[in-house]
């Protein structure tokens, strides 16, 4: 089989993840790359032995390029639905870094768009391609630890101080916590109840929030309580500005299922190393996920066998798009909930 010809628009470090990630994959390779910067464009190319003709300084030469079937768009937030829209009127398939938009009508514009085209797309949420999750989903079908009572998960780090220039701090960039890592614990609160449930995903209400708007008008710091309804509660917590546990914990009726890193099972990039933690009885028993590839291996090979298969969306429980256009409909919501908003909301 001939391997999907990738390109990468926006060479930032999870690029660099993701093109580790296809180094080893067996259904897609990496042949182009587009930057504007020409110094990062020079050493991402030496880096990944990117041909002289394959490095482009133009977004829209790299969509032009008849050479490449595929773009992975790692740019700032602001520009995944532009880009990604303007691939897919190109006929090319899309992978593009979360959020897929930064509102729900974005996201819609995003759908339209690649569903008008016929070309496969899918929101880079790498966690859902990972095999923790599958074994984690059988785990609450199986009813493993009873039913599902409540859920309580993070994603959070410190930037040490607000920096006014960087993306995260800078609300005309879709800056702040729930955009960048807060759309994490969203998710997946929204994949475990709705497998609780035999569903694909559930959406939330929320129930009450907290947060720290900082001086440059993004969020800080944010936490929500939400319910599904099935019953399930959820706590979701999020921050720039805060160091968190980072970790899942669902509890059931009859224990706790504990996720100690569910977003990045792996340091460095891989080998990957997951574990799934089940406490039940008075007793814990350890299920551990070990595998010499990479973590974006999992995202990289999925994307490729799919577009290659000629399929649109990659296969649950990776991101379809009613889930990407669930997701961001929720992070609308948290938003609104503590009055955060972008200028993009007034579109």
């Amino acid at each position: 089989m001939e391997k999907i010809k990738w390109g990468i628009i926006g060479p930032g470090s999870i690029a660099n993840n993701f093109a580790d990630g296809l180094t080893s994959s067996y259904s897609g390779q990496l042949v182009g790359i587009a930057s504007k910067n020409d110094e990062r464009r020079k050493s991402f190319g030496d880096k990944y032995q990117i041909h002289e003709d394959f490095r482009f300084d133009s977004y829209d030469d790299i969509i032009n390029s008849e050479h490449i079937d595929a773009i992975y768009i790692s740019t700032p937030h602001t520009l995944h639905a532009e880009w990604t829209i303007k691939a897919a009127g190109k006929g090319k398939h899309v992978l593009c870094e979360k959020p897929g938009a930064v509102n729900y009508t974005e996201g819609q514009k995003v759908i339209d768009a690649v569903n008008e085209a016929g070309v496969f797309y899918m929101e880079g949420f790498m966690y859902r391609c990972h095999p923790q999750i599958p074994k984690l989903i059988e785990l609450i079908k199986n009813k493993t630890i009873g039913e599902i009572v409540s859920i309580e998960s993070s994603f959070g780090f410190d930037m040490g101080k607000t920096i006014p220039e960087h993306r995260l701090f800078s609300k005309d960039l879709a800056g702040g916590g729930i955009l960048d890592v807060g759309l994490y614990p969203i998710s997946f609160s929204r994949l475990i109840a709705g497998a609780a449930s035999n569903e694909k995903f559930l959406e939330p209400e929320f129930v009450n929030v907290e947060s720290k708007i900082g001086e440059t008008e993004v969020d800080e710091i944010a936490h929500a309580n939400i319910k599904f309804k099935n019953g399930i509660e959820a706590k979701v917590s999020t921050a720039i500005r805060e160091s968190m546990k980072n970790n899942a914990i669902i509890k059931g009726t009859d224990g706790t299922i504990e996720l100690p890193d569910p977003w990045m099972p792996g340091r460095d990039g891989g080998p990957y190393h997951a574990k799934i933690i089940i406490r039940k009885n008075h007793k814990e028993e350890i299920i551990d996920l070990k595998g010499p590839e990479h973590l974006f291996f999992f995202e990289a090979e999925l994307a490729s066998q799919s577009i290659a298969k000629e399929k649109t969306q990659s296969p649950y429980p990776a991101m379809t798009w009613d889930d990407t256009l669930g997701n961001l409909k929720a992070l609308d919501q948290w938003r609104a909930k503590i009055n955060f908003k972008l200028p993009q909301d007034k579109i």
